[in-house]
């Protein structure tokens, strides 16, 4: 059988602990709503339990929206294998 290898390595979120950075970006994006700048979102959701879940809100429909979760995908496979 093969062995299986979390993509996260050696990584453990805090328990319990909020996450300045990321209460900082949402207070951001909230701020940005708000004044009607942001108006569709789509993201997905690390939980301290390590399970993920995702979202989505707004106008989100067509293609731009479609290629900015691909380039953030991109981003983040870059990030992950920096990491191992």
């Amino acid at each position: 059988m093969a062995e299986v290898v979390s993509l996260h390595g050696t990584w453990q979120p805090t328990v319990g602990t909020p996450n300045d950075t990321v209460v900082q970006e949402l207070e951001r994006l909230l701020d940005a709503a708000r004044t009607g700048e942001i108006v569709g979102l789509a993201g997905s959701y690390m939980h301290r339990d390590r399970m993920v879940t995702y979202s989505y809100a707004g106008l989100v429909g067509g293609y731009s929206v479609i290629g900015a979760l691909a380039c953030l995908k991109d981003r983040l496979m870059q990030i992950v294998m920096t990491r191992d």
